[in-house]
């Protein structure tokens, strides 16, 4: 039969399925459906989405219809269902109040009959018992108005429960099989199991065999007569296993501890005679194991009601059950995170209100869950930066916050850092807040700590550089830095004589950190010195030769005897020996911290006071230099009388460079033992950043020592007492260490300082001796050369060994001034180039390592264009 005579034998009052797979087969059939209504005489209505109405009216066009003259006459009207139904239409725009107003319109207008074609909004599970309701409404009007009605189905869409209510509830079902448009009158022919009940079903067979939700039948002695390809997908046995065969043989050994489950759905279904519906059955398919299913039972009746077998739709939920399983387990996982997350966690609603927290959040405030839960943290809190957090919050943007909070509930006070994200809904509602709440007590300690540390740096830095101040400056400076690093409120420095037997009082603290406790003490006489043996507390540490530390003053102990009266009031003390080798020299002592003293204290109270010592030692050996010098300058004066005292002057002049340059080393060395402290972590944790600059600091005292040691080696060479210790020595590693060196104060300059090495053999020379050498000749380069300019340092192989090149594109040196470069003290126009520094002495020291190698230097230069420097010397003999 073709598609158009099924169409024309609809009749008034039809109420109509159509089931489509494809949007080709929809539109086809449609557009048959509306030119049979409008070839007679008839008005037809339809409601479907816009991009399938736009596809529609291109089929009428290519038919031939006229949209436009059939549209502006009413006889054709197309209704987009894109528009969201209201709440009286909850399935589509064609309900029953609409379809008896079109009908009453269109029997006004003239038309002989009403076609209409709707599509249902929705085919979900859970809204298709609502829709079959609405449905028969409208079977209602359809029937009373004689009207035609189809509601198309997407085939794919529908389970199999929906199949069999489809299949059940209206006149006729169209579907296409095999590319032609087929009905089944199901009004007149309702299902019927009997004898014949595997031939009834074969009616639906082209409907039901491609279905993939699983779809059994039964008859009344139980026996399966319908098994479709849906089912043994899901059951993993095939058909011809199960037909004929009695159900409840195969539920017993498919369905584990559930077969009593199944047996009382099927009864319930059988004696209520409704359908019944049952979920999270599990079941074993051979090939994939443990399954869960659910579905519904149809009780199936004949004519008379009596009871004729039972239909059933299956679904597979493994997959539901397991990713319920999933959720669960996520969820599980997730409230443990929250729980025992070490940051406090909360959420609060769009109102501001606190909704659940866990347990560390309720720490960090100090409240208890009862007094939180409800809190609102829009009119409640105080603190107007944390308000204003959670205003930004609610205003669908982060919230942060950092600093000492008090919270409203308990008033504790606790370093917090707070940030807070929007909770937004997928459709864009604004559901509240989560917060984040970090306590950053120990941050907070440890920053105090770094700032603390950087103090005693300075400290320790500004004693190293109070080399011309007095000795009373020097001990005043030391004792208020100890109570202020020690956050201590009271201080004192006492000096102990050789024998360690008296114990002399120096100073008291007297910087506003301890003028408080200062005022308190109302001694009218404090006295200056003590006999060691007769003193408390402040002479253990003499006695013990270590530091002493109390932290409870009031404690009974040995070691005190009290302290006169009127004396300010003691609750912590602590107190250590100055060393000077084995002796003790003096005693520091500091009290009243708020916190305990500890070994931290100890450490960098004992490091200010070493650093003060060796100030004081070097304090002295300066007033012996300079009672030296004065003598010296006494006798210079006596011998310049004659020529003899003119060379014993130059004796003189050697050993006071010698001198000078041992008293230069001593600071020197301590500047670079105390360096060394603060880059090894000795004195406390360093950042990079600190740690490049003290790795600099380190390598100009280097530079300075250097320059020292070209002192010393000139007094050395002059007395015949210079030493060298050869090796086998790879110049390549020299060359480019001391490059390295150079490289800061090349950048400093904007200078580009490169190398260029070649193949060289191992040379037989000292490390040091000849890293002076290098040292010496880039750092002339450099000082010689401007911005943007360049130092090339070169390294060839040639017959007798290495070729050593300092190439710089600097200020070059007049041609009548080289023959003299060498020489001791000399410098290129000391009057225009000493503000590059130096002492003339680098070239000098230079030629005489260089010959004392066996090797030789010479210079080349032109002004204004540069000068090359060159070295060569003896490769190593075995």
């Amino acid at each position: 039969m073709a598609d158009t005579d099924i169409i024309w034998q609809l009749q008034a009052g039809d109420h109509v399925a159509l089931l489509y797979g494809t949007t080709f087969e929809l539109i086809d059939t449609v557009t048959n459906y509306v030119q049979s209504g409008i070839d007679n005489g008839g008005s037809c209505i339809i409601s479907m989405p816009s991009k399938l109405a736009e596809e529609t009216i291109d089929a009428f066009t290519e038919m031939g219809m006229d949209v436009s003259d059939l549209m502006l006459k009413g006889q054709l009207q197309l209704i987009s269902s894109d528009i969201l139904p209201s709440a009286s239409r909850t399935f589509d725009v064609l309900g029953p109040d609409e379809v008896k107003k079109i009908s009453d319109r269109t029997k006004s207008a003239g038309y002989t009959e009403l076609r209409m074609v709707s599509f249902p909004a929705s085919t979900a599970k859970e809204g298709w018992s609502l829709f079959l309701s609405h449905e028969k409404n409208v079977r209602q009007v359809i029937k009373s108005s004689g009207a035609i009605m189809m509601r198309a189905f997407p085939k794919d869409s529908l389970s199999g429960s929906q199949m069999l209510d489809v299949l059940g509830f209206y006149d006729k079902v169209m579907m296409r099989n095999q590319g032609t448009l087929s009905s089944i009158s199901t009004y007149q022919d309702r299902i019927q199991v009997n004898d014949q009940c595997s031939e009834k079903l074969g009616l639906y067979n082209s409907i039901l065999s491609k279905m993939w939700t699983g779809l059994w039948v039964i008859d009344r002695n139980n026996r399966v007569v319908f098994f479709n390809p849906g089912m043994e997908a899901i059951s993993g046995i095939s058909r011809e296993q199960v037909l004929g065969n009695d159900l409840f043989d195969l539920v017993k050994d498919m369905a584990i501890d559930a077969g009593e489950k199944f047996l009382s759905v099927f009864q319930k279904a059988k004696n209520t005679r409704k359908a019944v519906s049952y979920d999270l059955l599990p079941f074993v398919n051979p090939e994939e194991g443990l399954l869960y299913q659910s579905g519904v039972m149809y009780p199936l009746f004949d004519i008379s009601g009596e009871y004729e077998g039972m239909a059933g739709t299956v679904e597979d939920i493994t997959e539901r059950k397991r990713a319920e399983e999933a959720l669960i387990a996520a969820e599980e996982k997730y409230r443990l995170i929250f729980e025992n997350s070490p940051l406090g966690i909360f959420h609060f609603d769009d109102k501001g209100t606190i909704t659940h927290c866990n347990d560390r959040f309720l720490k960090i405030v100090g409240a208890t869950k009862d007094k939180l839960i409800g809190f609102s943290m829009v009119t409640s809190i105080k603190d107007e930066q944390m308000a204003e957090a959670v205003r930004s919050v609610l205003s669908r943007q982060l919230g942060h916050y950092e600093g000492e909070y008090r919270s409203v509930i308990s008033g504790k006070i606790t370093p917090i850092k707070a940030d807070y994200s929007p909770n937004i809904s997928p459709d864009g509602k604004l559901l509240g807040g989560i917060g984040i709440f970090e306590d950053i007590t120990e941050r907070k300690k440890a920053e105090e700590a770094l700032k603390l540390d950087d103090s005693r740096l300075q400290a320790l830095l500004k004693l190293s550089q109070m080399a011309d101040t007095s000795l009373k400056e020097i001990a005043d400076f030391v004792q208020e830095e100890a109570v202020r690093l020690t956050q201590s409120k009271l201080g004192y420095l006492a000096f102990i004589n050789e024998e360690e037997t008296v114990f002399s009082m120096y100073s008291w603290s007297k910087s506003s950190w301890s003028k408080g406790a200062m005022e308190e003490c109302k001694l009218a006489d404090m006295n200056i010195d003590y006999e060691v043996s007769s003193i408390g507390l402040w002479g253990e540490a003499i006695r013990q030769r270590k530091p002493i530390i109390t932290n409870d003053y009031s404690a009974p102990s040995l070691w005190k005897k009290g302290y006169p009266e009127n004396h300010v009031k003691i609750t912590r003390h602590m107190n250590i020996p100055v060393f000077d080798g084995d002796r003790i020299v003096a005693v520091a002592g500091v009290g009243n911290k708020e916190t305990d003293y500890d070994e931290s204290d100890v450490r960098q109270l004992t490091l200010l006071m070493a650093g003060m010592w060796r100030q004081v030692q070097r304090k002295r050996e300066g007033d012996r230099l300079k009672k030296y010098t004065e003598d010296l300058a006494k006798a210079n004066e006596e011998l310049s009388k004659a020529n003899e005292e003119l060379k014993s002057l130059d004796r003189m002049k050697d050993e006071f460079l010698s001198n000078v340059s041992h008293e230069f080393k001593t600071p020197l060395t301590s500047i670079r033992g105390y360096n060394q402290l603060v880059i090894d972590g000795t004195l406390g944790e360093i950042n990079d950043q600190q740690k490049k600059a003290m790795d600099t600091a380190i390598r100009n005292t280097d530079r300075l020592r250097r320059l020292v040691d070209s002192l010393l080696y000139l007094s050395r060479t002059q007395v015949g007492k210079m030493r060298y210790y050869f090796e086998k020595l790879q110049l390549e590693e020299l060359i480019n260490n001391c490059v390295h060196d150079q490289l800061l104060q090349a950048k400093n300059k904007g200078i580009s300082l490169q190398t260029n090495i070649g193949e060289i053999p191992p040379i037989r020379g000292d490390k040091d001796k000849l890293t002076d050498v290098l040292i010496n000749l880039i750092d002339n380069a450099l000082k010689f050369t401007s911005e943007h300019g360049k130092v090339t340092v070169s390294a060839s192989k040639i017959p007798e060994g290495v070729h050593i090149q300092v190439r710089d594109t600097g200020i070059g040196i007049p041609a009548d001034q080289l023959p003299h470069l060498f020489q001791r003290f000399y410098q290129v126009d000391s009057s225009a180039s000493r503000r590059y520094g130096g002492t003339g002495l680098g070239l000098y020291i230079s030629r005489t390592i260089v010959e004392a190698h066996g090797g030789k230097i010479w210079i080349e230069s032109e002004e204004g264009k540069g000068t090359t420097v060159h070295v060569e010397l003896p490769q190593w003999q075995k």
